[in-house]
């Protein structure tokens, strides 16, 4: 892959950051930073929707309280990003250039790691979109006649599908159909994800688009509003899951042609 690998340590944590060779050097960095899974396969993700940006890179381990752990530590984040401005300025960046734009995905756990992150209003201000592919899970509602995601693992989303619908992020949801009988499933959180803005997942008629003729996991539904986007994809076994992990470079180009930022 065209670029420079640099794996440098942050306390704890070895985090790997990966600079294009295409890369131009700017005052203003946007910095792309992906959960879970194998390093190089976020790269080439990356490289493969055409990006020019840095990109970091963290694979915690498995379950995503790993992920959340990571960032009890409220001042991880910024640590992260003056490493990458660091590197930055190294190939002729400004010595003032700072990080003003963030791009956050996930697969799978990966997603306890962005609920913390979303969750920081700093942080906030710098998300221009977040992807999480199969990678919104929660507990269940004990209290709850029937299967439930808990509320507090659903309402920590919507300030950010909020500012979606505004147009002034990008917010996208991918789920499959695999169960989880111990936890909400990617299925169940997307939908009561969207039941908080009155809305419902609707299905998308196959052959209208390209992804609805996938052989083996099509999109199935889909629900858009503004910015916010939720897409279902099929298949209820492990390579299911899998697939939007492989996906990631699809999806983003796909916002890219809906002009989402």
């Amino acid at each position: 892959m065209p670029g420079d690998w640099l794996e440098l340590q942050d306390g704890d944590r070895k985090v790997t950051i990966f600079v294009p060779s295409k890369y131009w050097p700017a005052k203003a960095i946007r910095l792309a930073i992906h959960f879970h899974g194998a390093t190089w396969h976020a790269v080439q993700e990356h490289l493969d929707r055409g990006s020019t940006d840095p990109i970091l890179a963290c694979h915690a381990g498995e379950g995503s309280s790993v992920y959340a752990k990571l960032f009890e530590d409220k001042e991880r984040l910024g640590r992260w990003l003056r490493l990458v401005e660091a590197e930055c300025i190294k190939r002729g960046a400004p010595k003032d250039a700072a990080v003003s734009c963030l791009a956050i995905s996930s697969f799978s756990a990966g997603y306890g790691a962005v609920r913390q992150i979303v969750q920081d209003p700093i942080a906030f201000r710098l998300i221009h979109r977040v992807v999480l592919c199969d990678s919104i899970y929660g507990s269940l509602d004990t209290h709850a006649e029937k299967r439930t995601p808990a509320f507090e693992h659903i309402g920590c989303w919507k300030a950010l599908a909020e500012a979606a619908i505004r147009g002034e992020k990008t917010f996208c949801v991918t789920f499959s159909q695999v169960p989880t009988p111990d936890c909400a499933s990617t299925a169940e959180c997307a939908a009561a994800l969207v039941r908080l803005f009155q809305g419902q997942i609707q299905p998308v008629e196959k052959g209208t688009l390209v992804a609805t003729i996938d052989r083996d996991y099509p999109l199935l539904s889909r629900f858009d509003k503004g910015r916010f986007h939720v897409w279902g994809y099929g298949g209820d076994d492990a390579q299911a899951h899998m697939t939007h992990a492989s996906h990631l470079a699809e999806v983003w180009k796909a916002l890219d042609l809906v002009k989402s930022p």
